[in-house]
């Protein structure tokens, strides 16, 4: 035992202490109690009552073991399991003791994902009514808004000088005119046919100059279109405009926000009552 006294004052037990200070503050952190604030244990006060080896220890020792052992311990091995646990749980109070997890932000870290873990795990889960399902729908529909999209064919010039402006004019004529649009103008690497494009997706890629006004030119016909890389000859073949999918048909992804939207919102109002219970300075 001085052994491992020696070692914990060498190296520093932070995993240790998660493991001990979740086990031993969080559930007393989140149970109802009537006693004012300052009665509340430090998340970092070494326990003081006796370390007790019940069924329960047993119990957890055995699981454990058994989540890589074929076999259950024979009592053997389940007494070198309990003096391992003994050996830790004197270690976690000690170094708590020692201060070995103060100011440790690893610590800090996973007590508070810990906490947290257990407020959701407090909140019970349930269905939503029709009701309350289709007033989320209503009230976030534009969150299911499938994004306008354009399927367009285009003829490129390269270049933007005034020699690619008169050609672009003279292929726009004959695309006008009814020209086949294969063949004519320069090669593009993004090809010749685009569909299904959100024009977000297009100015990113052309610029907002490309975009300005597409909504509003007639499907089958032709116009000029400027971008970064040249000039651009564009038939609108479809536009599709945005729209919200059926109810019926987001029945599911409509639960799944609902619920989630829930339990952020109950678990921001525990979090809410748990700072109630504490004094909260802020400096200037």
């Amino acid at each position: 035992m001085k052994d491992l006294l020696r070692a914990l004052l060498r190296e520093p037990v932070a995993h240790f202490v998660v493991i001990g200070a979740a086990l031993f503050v969080l559930d007393a952190l989140v149970s109802p109690t009537s006693e004012a604030p300052a009665a509340l244990p430090s998340p970092l006060a070494a326990p003081t009552q006796p370390i007790v080896v019940d069924d329960g220890v047993r119990e957890r020792l055995r699981v454990q073991w058994s989540r890589t052992h074929p076999a259950p311990p024979t009592d053997e091995e389940l007494q070198h399991l309990v003096d391992g646990w003994i050996d830790e749980e004197v270690l976690y109070r000690e170094g708590l003791q020692r201060g070995l997890a103060e100011g440790d932000l690893q610590v800090r870290e996973r007590v508070a994902s810990q906490m947290a873990y257990l407020l959701r795990s407090r909140i019970a889960a349930r269905e939503p009514s029709e009701d309350e399902l289709r007033q989320w729908y209503r009230e976030h529909a534009d969150r299911y808004l499938h994004p306008e999209r354009v399927d367009f064919t285009q003829v490129f010039v390269d270049g933007t000088d005034e020699a690619a402006e008169a050609r672009a004019r003279e292929l726009l004529a004959l695309l006008q005119s009814g020209a086949d649009p294969d063949g004519l103008g320069d090669r593009f690497s993004g090809g010749r046919r685009f569909r299904g494009r959100k024009p977000a997706d297009l100015a990113v890629r052309f610029g907002d100059a490309f975009v300005v006004g597409m909504e509003s030119q007639a499907p089958d016909t032709w116009a000029l279109r400027r971008s970064s890389q040249g000039l651009h000859l564009v038939r609108i073949d479809r536009w599709s405009t945005g729209e919200v999918p059926d109810f019926d048909a987001l029945r599911e992804q409509l639960r799944h926000d609902w619920e989630q939207d829930r339990l952020e919102r109950e678990l921001a109002s525990a979090e809410q009552e748990l700072r109630g219970r504490w004094e909260i300075v802020a400096s200037p």
